[in-house]
């Protein structure tokens, strides 16, 4: 007998993806996010451990509710395979009432009513984590599918379109809808016929980037806050070919996003965003991220540069041809790079604390550099 499939059902967005049985870690090919898998020291269960966790922080088990110390991405003797979860799952069945997401310094069991957010507050109720099975050899994959209802937000949508023309900048639109005690959400529709770059800054919330052989720039999605729907405001530069998109909330009022931008591949990509999902797919141009408190990943990239500053999250990409240039800035975070083994590259240091783990073949007269700026932090560069 042997171990044939590892199926995750995303508890963010309810997306099923499959694993590696003996990895340690999963990301969500449909929105991004990750979780590291680990075992607790008080139930010796295999528990789930958000993807954005802290380096060192405590993390709540997924089964029993107890706070486990000193996480670490890297290195860690309570790391558990995805394997040895199912085998879990398979034995004792589903926790009959898992820990859910802290909801005023308390962790309540999922399907507890859950009190009305003070004012001000977008709250969102994250339904039961991963379901995970294997199923015996029999020469072939197959697959269990298992429907779970992943994000039910508090504030319900009501929607407004805001468009741009290729070659008219001004954003149009009808007012904000509200819908429900103060709640507005506004339905974001922008497209350029071609930009040289996409500049984005947004808010809280989700974001995918995708790279594509089409010509049109579109971002589409939609954007909440609690009393007043947040404002996009576009502008294409026609001198540089830039399309500037921002997301702003209103003053002293909480917003979230769930937004995704479909640009040419070779389109350059400037992003700015917090508190946040970002995934980013298929990219030929260069790549700039500055992320607070982000999960940010990337696949299949072929941009020949990325310029990267993160604090307090995490980043992730996988590079299918060698770039060019990489800088990384890490304050309090975590990043692991894939790039393609050959040529080398050279790697330039400046740890304040921390550590780099570089796999990747190194000379110091490499015309491929990476420089890696890290405090508190930890970096990988493995060779893919």
């Amino acid at each position: 007998m042997g171990q044939e499939l590892t199926e995750v059902l995303c508890p963010e967005c309810g997306a099923s993806g499959e694993s590696d049985p003996q990895q340690s870690r999963w990301q969500c090919g449909n929105c991004g996010n990750g979780f590291f898998l680990r075992r607790c020291m008080a139930c010796t269960r295999v528990s789930f451990v958000d993807g954005l966790q802290g380096f060192h922080m405590p993390w709540p088990c997924t089964w029993c509710g107890q706070y486990n110390r000193g996480f670490r991405q890297n290195q860690d003797p309570t790391a558990a395979s995805a394997a040895e979860l199912a085998a879990e799952v398979a034995r004792y069945g589903r926790a009959a009432s898992p820990t859910a997401p802290k909801v005023g310094g308390q962790h309540r069991p999922l399907g507890e009513e859950i009190p009305a957010p003070p004012a001000g507050q977008v709250l969102v109720r994250r339904m039961p984590l991963v379901r995970v099975q294997i199923e015996p050899r029999t020469g072939r994959r197959t697959t269990r599918r298992v429907a779970l209802s992943a994000v039910a937000a508090v504030v319900v949508a009501a929607a407004v379109f805001v468009g741009l023309n290729a070659g008219n900048p001004s954003a149009a639109g009808m007012p904000a809808a509200v819908a429900g005690p103060g709640a507005a959400t506004r339905v974001v529709h922008v497209t350029a016929g071609r930009a040289a770059a996409v500049n984005l800054q947004g808010v809280p919330g989700q974001l995918v980037v995708v790279g594509t052989g089409h010509g049109q720039v579109t971002l589409t999605g939609q954007v909440q806050g609690t009393r007043t729907a947040p404002v996009v405001a576009s502008r294409l530069d026609d001198a540089s070919g830039v399309l500037v998109v921002s997301v702003q909330c209103a003053p002293a009022d909480p917003c979230a996003e769930s937004l995704r931008l479909v640009v040419p591949a070779d389109t350059g990509i400037v992003l700015r965003q917090s508190a946040g999902q970002v995934a980013v797919d298929g990219l030929a141009g260069p790549l700039s991220v500055t992320g607070d408190h982000d999960n940010i990943s990337g696949q299949g990239l072929r941009s020949p540069s990325l310029t990267a500053v993160i604090t307090s999250g995490r980043l992730s990409v996988a590079f299918a041809v060698p770039p060019q240039q990489v800088s990384i800035t890490l304050t309090s975070a975590q990043a692991a790079l894939q790039l393609p083994g050959d040529p080398a590259y050279r790697v330039n240091q400046q740890v304040t604390s921390g550590y780099v783990h570089a796999t990747i073949p190194e000379e110091s007269s490499a015309a491929r550099t990476v420089t890696a700026r890290l405090r508190s932090s930890e970096l990988e560069l493995l060779a893919s």
